[in-house]
């Protein structure tokens, strides 16, 4: 099996900023998506009920159990 060689500088100080991009556009897309819901009496309202029946139903199963 050949040597495993380390990165180097440049290319780990590449990798970490292209994370970052990755990182920052995904949290974009979220709060545009929470900015939406929250805007949006009737998406609150749905994304609500099903969070709390969601919740509901995994305590119900975590205490249900013998």
């Amino acid at each position: 099996m050949g040597a495993v060689t380390p990165l180097l500088e440049g290319e780990m100080a590449a990798f970490l900023s292209d994370i970052a991009l990755i990182v920052t556009q995904i949290l974009t897309w979220v709060t545009s998506v929470c900015t939406t819901i929250t805007g949006q009496p009737i998406l609150l309202f749905t994304v609500g009920f099903l969070a709390i029946g969601g919740a509901v139903g995994i305590f119900g199963r975590l205490l249900s159990r013998n």
